[in-house]
């Protein structure tokens, strides 16, 4: 792992300085969303024209929310990761980047699958909605297990493989239904789209098991450190005695 090359004082600092440049770019993200999203225009305007032309946006709107939870979720899975980080390198930071490109690219993809959602018979513009997701899921997931990585000790505290692994699941639950939901999406486009709509539920119902687990494991790899260990031994010398 390749260090950065400053005072090793610094190193909360330069890790909070990076992840208010990531908030920023998060910021901006969600703020193009919406750009792509703009009014009719109607001459001669009447209720009924003007109700026609937000009727025909259904699917715009129904992918700039969609979008929107996504990049909110990724900003609140970016926050928690780097809640646990404690020191950075020139590694993390590349990978950091590569996440970056991944989310900055999603107004563009939403933006041309929102101006032709209503074109079901269109394939590319949904699949590289698709692809730009599936990638920003995939470089979301190399973040974690990199910085999960025990060896690496770049955290605040040792975390259970469990809590590793339930990452890793969070992170791919979003491209695997993406997948699915690209190969329904050229026999039933509506059905494709609502698949969509499993995703939250899915990262809230879908892993309390998992999230239990870990939670578990943690505690069981608390009770058993060198530290509690000794602790145990010595109360029990001090019964027998």
């Amino acid at each position: 792992m390749q260090e950065a090359k400053h005072d090793k004082e610094r190193q909360y600092f330069q890790v909070e300085r990076f992840t208010f440049f990531v908030d920023a770019v998060f910021a901006i993200t969600i703020t193009l969303l919406v750009i792509e999203i703009t009014p009719p225009v109607i001459h001669d305007a009447t209720d009924k024209l003007i109700w026609q032309s937000i009727s025909a946006m259904s699917f715009k709107f129904l992918g700039f929310v969609i979008s929107f939870g996504i990049v909110g979720h990724y900003w609140s899975v970016h926050h928690r990761i780097f809640g646990y980080v404690i020191k950075n390198s020139t590694s993390l930071i590349w990978l950091n980047l590569g996440f970056l490109l991944t989310v900055v690219t999603l107004p563009f993809s939403a933006g041309l699958l929102g101006e032709y959602s209503s074109m079901t018979n269109l394939r590319i513009p949904y699949g590289i909605y698709t692809i730009n997701m599936i990638l920003t899921g995939l470089m979301n997931c190399w973040l974690w297990v990199y910085v999960s990585n025990p060896k690496r000790k770049m955290l605040t505290r040792q975390i259970s493989k469990a809590r590793i692994m339930l990452g890793v699941y969070r992170s791919l639950t979003i491209p695997l239904v993406f997948i699915v939901s690209y190969l329904l999406f050229f026999f039933f486009p509506i059905v494709a789209y609502c698949t969509l709509l499993l995703i939250p539920i899915i990262l809230h119902w879908g892993m309390k098991g998992l999230e239990r687990r870990a939670e578990k494991d943690e505690i069981i790899e608390k009770k058993i450190t060198p530290k509690h260990a000794s602790l145990i031994s010595e109360e029990e010398k001090s019964k027998q005695e």
